[in-house]
């Protein structure tokens, strides 16, 4: 049987992508469908549900990721490691 799927927009600034993803799918994956779109490491992004912050290595159903949410993504500035507002 295959995994639920579900989709999801990522929003960062005027950016708005949409995804269609596994509910079995950890967070780094999406970071993966990112990359193509930001000169930024994996461990330079972080991805909120509202503001929670969604770890890399648990997928989208542990962490209650509804069908249709809208996420944030948030990218590291510069060397001092602080984050987008």
């Amino acid at each position: 049987m295959e995994p639920l799927k579900i989709y999801l927009r990522i929003k960062r600034e005027n950016r708005v992508f949409f995804f269609e993803c596994s509910l079995l799918d950890p967070v780094e994956i999406l970071k993966r469908k990112l990359l193509p779109y930001y000169k930024q490491e994996i461990q330079d992004m972080r991805i909120y549900l509202g503001d929670r912050l969604l770890d890399d290595k648990a997928n989208l159903q542990d962490q209650a990721v509804p069908n249709d949410s809208c996420l944030i993504l948030k990218l590291r500035k510069g060397m001092l490691g602080e984050w987008d507002e």
